[in-house]
């Protein structure tokens, strides 16, 4: 079995799903992929090869940071016969209130989605530009080495999703952090408001990423007001 996710987390590296699915048939296995950052809106994994594909509702598909739930989907009926059964036998059923939320968050994801993610696009081309950022990471932006492979298996768009590295150090780069006003500094993803951290805090990240890169996900906020918040932290902290 192989697994992939979409766009990875947190440095936003996108997979070639057709490639991999094809070297794992090739040599006997299945390809289960985490789409949960691209959404079914930007990427559909089984028409890419992919066996079983992976979404975590809580985050877009949810999209107001009130919902804890997963989603399955399976190319082959036996796959997903056997899945159901686990389920039924094991629990983890979803309750009315949480098909609710889910079914609430879908009649407004490509809405919510088009919007985060011109949000995303703008922003990450002026962290870009900004002297206080090292480095960013959003395969929508033409320079990115991501780029020409989103453009092939991402459909519409790249996603609310980016990172970036702060010029500066850890210390500042919590200072930064700190000093933010309408971007939320918080774990999680997905919803409707905008959060940032710092993903070396954690043990699992800190290993892969730099000591000052920051992963934020777009929400739906004037994009004009998430630019002066995060332009007037970083100006505050590094001069």
């Amino acid at each position: 079995m192989v697994w992939v996710e979409s766009i990875a987390n947190p440095l936003m590296v996108v997979a070639d799903v057709p490639a991999i699915a094809a070297g794992a048939r090739a040599r006997g296995a299945i390809t289960v992929v985490d789409a949960t950052f691209a959404t079914p809106l930007r990427q559909r994994p089984l028409d890419l090869g992919a066996d079983i594909v992976l979404h975590s509702a809580t985050k877009l598909i949810g999209g107001h940071s009130d919902l804890l739930m997963g989603a399955v989907v399976c190319r082959d009926e036996a796959q997903a016969n056997s899945l159901v059964a686990y389920r039924r036998d094991h629990g983890a059923i979803p309750g009315g209130l949480e098909a609710f939320l889910a079914l609430r968050g879908l009649r407004t994801l490509a809405v919510r989605l088009d919007r985060a993610e011109a949000s995303a696009g703008e922003l990450a081309r002026r962290l870009a530009a900004h002297r206080h950022v090292a480095r960013v990471n959003y395969p929508g932006l033409p320079g990115d080495p991501q780029h020409e492979r989103a453009a092939r298996v991402l459909t519409g768009g790249a996603g609310s999703m980016l990172s970036f590295e702060v010029a500066g150090t850890p210390e500042q780069t919590e200072a930064f952090l700190s000093r933010l006003r309408l971007v939320t500094h918080a774990t999680s993803l997905g919803g409707v408001e905008s959060l940032i951290e710092r993903r070396a805090r954690y043990a699992g990240d800190a290993t892969l990423v730099g000591p000052t890169l920051c992963r934020l996900s777009v929400g739906i906020e004037n994009v004009e007001d998430l630019w002066a918040d995060l332009d007037r932290a970083l100006r505050a902290v590094l001069g």
